[in-house]
């Protein structure tokens, strides 16, 4: 099932009570990491939801569930993963999650005490860094470049005494350049967790994302049972982000860690209801469908978004993503992100500043964009309306 078809301005609008992000029809908000709303099968839900909670459904699924999650849900997604990641995912190595939010403050609790550090990719996903500092946990930044996090930088400062509890990194087009780790650092990187005693947090949301068939490897496929990753996925970029629903993939003797912890002894699983609905969408082989329309849609839209970018902007640097929903851009010397943002603002175009990503780097001179959220034609619109603006704060010197 697909949602339907609607006009343009309801595509990319949406206001009111229920979206943490407003969107209206004055400005593009090329910003706004999420997907649009005709791209939310909320019919597809609705179906599986009366299907899984109608009369001839078991009352259970409304009392305390398992910690790890029901096993139906488990091994429906571990069928759904082990085809799309090209990766056999069994389910005992799978844990139910209130989506990668709610499973880093978890992983917070779990693997890091408080005050020792943990190490972000720099630049790294905006708000991954507060949620580790309100657990205690101090921030380093190691850079990223074209592909992916500088592993040889991590090892030369594990080297001069650096002991993280962790390594929060995105191996598959990377938030928010796009990038992908390359296998050689994926397998260097788990060598050190080994060497070093910590765990890689692999942030992989958009894996099943992927322009290109087969997909970049998870970074499961690089522990090869060690013990050291914990891969993070979520149902939101792939079905919806209201059902706050995912999963943590790590080997069993690390998920069963989690049934420790004290939120998930007193209230069971998490999400039990969704995870039931999800199970069902999974079954009827309506996700597998949903996700092959996602892969079409970002692909043709990030064409749109680096196409415009390359005849507006020629000037400006970045990676084309194979995946995932962002382009990175390094603007001309001489551009920074913050004032070129208060203009674009007022010419009804909006974006991320670079600033809003880094951790320990000085990335002021760029810029996020997203292409998950509007259509190609939008796309085309909001670079047009920042291209002019780019060229003339490069001729104004600022």
């Amino acid at each position: 099932m697909t949602a339907r078809t609607s006009h343009p301005s309801e595509q990319t609008t949406q206001t009111g009570e229920l979206p943490q992000a407003q969107a209206g029809p004055d400005v593009i908000d090329l910003g706004l990491g999420q997907p649009s709303p005709r791209l939310l099968p909320l019919g597809m839900v609705a179906d599986a939801a009366a299907a899984q909670l109608g009369p001839a459904a078991d009352p259970l699924v409304l009392q305390y569930g398992s910690i790890p999650g029901a096993l139906g849900v488990r091994s429906a997604l571990a069928r759904l993963m082990t085809e799309r990641y090209r990766h056999p995912v069994d389910p005992s190595e799978l844990l139910m999650t209130g989506g990668i939010s709610s499973a880093l403050s978890f992983v917070s609790q779990v693997f890091a005490p408080p005050g020792q550090p943990v190490v972000c990719s720099d630049p790294t996903y905006f708000l991954a860094r507060g949620i580790f500092e309100s657990q205690g946990l101090p921030v380093v930044g190691v850079p990223v470049d074209d592909e992916g996090l500088c592993v040889d930088q991590l090892e030369q400062r594990l080297d001069t005494g650096l002991r993280p509890a962790f390594v929060y990194c995105m191996p598959s087009f990377h938030n928010p350049t796009g990038v992908q780790l390359a296998p050689a650092r994926a397998r260097a990187l788990v060598e050190l967790a080994q060497q070093h005693d910590f765990v890689v947090v692999a942030d992989e949301p958009y894996v099943m994302l992927s322009f290109d068939d087969p997909p970049p490897p998870c970074m499961m496929a690089y522990d090869e049972g060690r013990g050291r990753v914990l891969s993070l996925g979520s149902f939101s970029k792939i079905l919806g982000p209201g059902l706050r629903l995912g999963w943590l993939h790590a080997h069993p003797r690390l998920v069963e860690r989690f049934s420790y912890h004290g939120a998930l002894r007193s209230g069971g699983g998490l999400n039990p209801v969704m995870g039931s609905i999800a199970q069902r969408v999974i079954e009827s082989g309506d996700l597998d469908r949903h996700i092959d329309g996602l892969r079409s849609t970002f692909a043709e839209r990030c064409a749109a978004l680096v196409e415009a970018l390359r005849a507006s902007i020629p000037q400006a640097r970045f990676t084309a993503p194979r995946g995932g929903y962002f382009v990175w851009i390094d603007l001309p010397p001489g551009l920074e992100a913050g004032p070129l943002r208060e203009a674009a603002l007022e010419h009804g175009v909006a974006f991320c500043p670079g600033p809003r990503c880094a951790v320990e780097r000085d990335l002021s001179g760029s810029i996020r964009l997203c292409f998950a959220f509007y259509e190609a034609d939008e796309l085309q619109r909001g670079v047009e309306r920042l291209a002019p603006l780019v060229n003339q704060t490069k001729s104004a010197g600022r």
